[in-house]
C-alpha cells in the first residue's frame, strides 16, 4: 500500500510542479546510503581488532558519512519542500482561477464550505504531509542497505530478518482497509462539522433570537463533533496499533537473534553484536517507513478531494469555455437593455423547479431612475442577478441594445454595473482601482460620516469592523469611485437612518443622473417614488410597472 500511495504522491507532484528530478532521486539514496555507511564504521570500530589497535582512518570513514549524511537529507528536506510548495500553489491558484470564473448559481450549487475546506485544509494537509513521501523514500534506502549489511554479516540472520519483516509487513497491509475507511469516514465528518461551524457564525443573530433553535444547532455540532472525535479517534486507534506491533516487532526480532540463534548455530555467537546493532539501526527508518502509510493515506484522500472539486467545478459548467472573454464593443455607450421573456428557476436535488421568476420583459434606458418593489421572496434579488449576469436564464435574452448577452461576452456586459447587494463584500483594498486620489477618498469619508472610524491608506481601508449602516455607506464610496455606467442599490437606504436616506434619495441618485447614469434601486421607501422615473412592482416572480414614477411628479 506504502507503494501505491507513494506513486500517487508522485505522479501527482510530477503533474502539478517540476517534478521530481535525478539529483533529487539521488540524495535520497546517499541519505539511505550514508546510514548504513555509519552502521558498518561503527561495527567495524566496537570490533576487539580495533579496539586494541584504533586506527585513525575510520574516524575520518566516519566523519565523511556524517557529512554526506548532513548534505543530502539537508538538500533532500529542502527541495522537496520547494517541490510540493510548488504543487500546491498550482493547485491552490488553479482552483481560485475556476472559482473566479464560474458563473455564481455554479459556486452556490457547490457551497462555499466545500470550496473553503478543498483551497484551504486539503491543500494545508499536503503541504504539511507530502513530506512523508520522501522520508519514507529515504527509511526504505537505508532499510535496505541495512538488510544487505545484515546479509553481509550472516546468511542466517539475514534470511530469518527478512522472514520477519516480511512476514509483519503482510500483517501490517492486510489490515490496510480498516485505515482507510477510518480515515475516509474522518474527512467526511469533518467536513460536516465544517459547515454546522459555518451555520453558527452565519447564523448568529438568529440563534441569539431563538432558544430552541440554539438548543438544536449546539445539539448537532455536538453529534458532529463527536463523530469526528470518533473517526480521529479510530484513525490513530489503528496508528497506536500499528506503532506498538512495529515496536513489538523489532523486540521479538532482537530476542530471537540474541537468545535463539547462538543456540541453533555456535558460529553465529561472534557476529551477534554486530547483528543486534545493525537491528537497533534499523529500527528507526523501518519503523518511520511503516508509519508514514497512514500520512501517505491522508495526502492521497486530500489529492482526491481536490481533483474531486476540479472535477465538479468542470461538470457543473458543462464543458462551456469559462476562460473565453469577448468583448461587446462601445458597450459603455449602450442606448438601453432589454430583458425579453427572460425566464430562471430554482431547482431541487431532484431537478423539479421550486421556484421561478419570470417572464421578465421590460426595458431599462440609459440614464434613467427605475425602482424596484416587492415583499421578501417576490423574486427581487433574483431579478437582480438575472439583470447584471451573474445568473444565466433558463429562457429568453437580454440585449444591450442589438447585442445579445452570452456567457461568452457576459463579463464585458458585467463591467457596466456598479453593485451593492443587500449581502454584500467589503474588500480592505480598493482592487482593480489602481490610480485612486486618496484626497478624494477621504474626503467621501467625511461625507458620509466615517472618517472617524475607518482611514484609507496603502490602498485600502484600515478599518471594515463597522456597523451594517456605516459598512453600506462605505460600500456605496467604493461604488462612486468604480464610476461604472450602471448603479445598481439593492435596499441600500434599509439601514440608514433619515439623514442619510434623504441624501441617497435627493442628492445622489439625482446627481448620477444628472452624470448620466442610469440608477436601479430596489427600495420600499414610498415617499421617494417620486425620484424615480420609473416603478416596477414585484410579486411571485412577476414583474408589473406602476406609475408612482417621476412622470406624475
Amino acid at each position: 500500500m506504502k507503494d501505491y500511495f507513494a506513486s500517487k504522491s508522485v505522479e501527482f507532484l510530477q503533474r502539478e510542479s517540476s517534478g521530481v528530478d535525478r539529483k533529487l532521486v539521488i540524495m535520497t539514496a546517499l541519505s539511505g546510503i550514508s546510514n548504513a555507511l555509519l552502521l558498518a564504521v561503527v561495527n567495524k570500530a566496537i570490533s576487539p581488532d580495533f579496539l586494541q589497535k584504533p586506527d585513525p582512518k575510520y574516524f575520518l570513514y566516519f566523519a565523511l558519512c556524517i557529512g554526506m549524511f548532513i548534505y543530502s537529507l539537508r538538500y533532500l528536506l529542502y527541495h522537496s519542500s520547494e517541490i510540493i510548495e510548488e504543487a500546491v500553489d498550482k493547485v491552490r491558484t488553479r482552483l481560485v482561477d475556476k472559482v473566479l470564473k464560474c458563473d455564481l448559481r455554479t459556486l452556490e450549487t457547490i457551497g462555499d464550505s466545500d470550496i473553503y475546506t478543498r483551497i484551504s485544509r486539503e491543500t494545508s494537509s499536503i503541504s504539511q504531509n507530502m513530506r512523508s513521501i520522501f522520508m519514507a523514500a529515504q527509511s526504505s534506502v537505508m532499510v535496505m542497505f541495512t538488510v544487505l549489511y545484515i546479509a553481509f554479516i550472516s546468511i542466517p540472520a539475514f534470511l530469518i530478518s527478512m522472514s520477519m519483516i516480511l512476514f509483519a509487513t503482510y500483517i501490517y497491509l492486510r489490515n490496510r482497509k480498516t485505515l482507510e475507511q477510518n480515515l475516509y469516514e474522518s474527512s467526511q465528518e469533518e467536513d460536516a462539522l465544517f459547515d454546522t461551524i459555518t451555520d453558527v457564525l452565519s447564523g448568529f443573530k438568529e440563534l441569539k433570537m431563538n432558544r430552541a433553535k440554539s438548543v438544536d444547532v449546539r445539539s448537532h455540532f455536538r453529534k458532529r463533533s463527536g463523530g469526528v472525535r470518533r473517526t480521529r479517534a479510530n484513525v490513530m486507534l489503528e496508528f497506536a496499533n500499528n506503532y506498538v506491533f512495529a515496536e513489538t516487532f523489532f523486540y521479538v526480532l532482537i530476542g530471537t537473534i540474541v537468545f535463539i540463534m547462538p543456540a541453533v548455530s555456535n558460529e553465529f555467537g561472534d557476529t551477534v553484536v554486530k547483528v543486534v546493532t545493525a537491528i537497533l539501526f534499523l529500527i528507526g527508518p523501518l519503523t518511520n517507513t511503516v508509519m508514514q502509510i497512514p500520512i501517505l493515506s491522508e495526502v492521497q484522500l486530500s489529492v482526491n478531494n481536490i481533483y474531486g472539486l476540479e472535477d465538479k467545478i468542470d461538470t457543473l459548467v458543462k464543458g462551456e469555455d469559462i476562460d473565453s472573454d469577448d468583448k461587446i464593443e462601445n458597450a459603455e455607450n449602450f442606448d438601453k437593455i432589454k430583458l425579453k421573456e427572460l425566464i430562471f428557476s430554482y431547482k431541487d436535488p431532484d431537478g423539479a423547479p421550486s421556484f421561478t421568476a419570470g417572464p421578465f420583459d421590460f426595458e431599462i434606458n440609459r440614464g434613467e431612475v427605475l425602482f424596484i418593489v416587492g415583499g421578501n421572496g417576490s423574486g427581487k434579488t433574483t431579478l437582480m442577478k438575472l439583470m447584471t449576469a451573474l445568473y444565466f436564464p433558463d429562457e429568453g435574452e437580454i440585449l444591450l441594445d442589438d447585442t445579445k448577452v452570452t456567457r461568452q461576452n457576459s463579463q464585458s456586459y458585467r463591467e457596466l454595473f456598479s453593485v451593492i447587494f443587500a449581502e454584500f463584500h467589503l474588500f480592505s483594498k480598493l482592487y482593480g482601482m489602481q490610480q485612486v486620489n486618496p484626497e478624494k477618498v477621504k474626503e467621501l469619508l467625511e461625507l458620509m460620516e466615517i472618517d472617524h472610524k475607518t482611514d484609507f491608506k496603502d490602498s485600502g481601508f484600515t478599518n471594515l469592523n463597522l456597523s451594517t449602516g456605516q459598512r453600506k455607506r462605505l460600500a456605496l464610496i467604493v461604488t462612486y469611485l468604480e464610476d461604472k455606467e450602471i448603479y445598481v442599490f439593492d435596499e441600500w437606504a434599509a439601514d440608514q437612518d433619515p439623514h442619510f436616506r434623504r441624501y441617497f434619495y435627493y442628492t445622489l441618485v439625482p446627481e448620477l443622473k444628472k452624470r448620466g447614469k442610469t440608477v436601479i434601486a430596489v427600495s420600499h421607501d414610498d415617499r421617494y417614488f417620486s425620484e424615480a422615473d420609473r416603478v416596477l412592482s414585484m410579486d411571485f416572480g412577476q414583474v408589473t410597472e406602476i406609475s408612482n414614477g417621476r412622470s406624475e411628479g
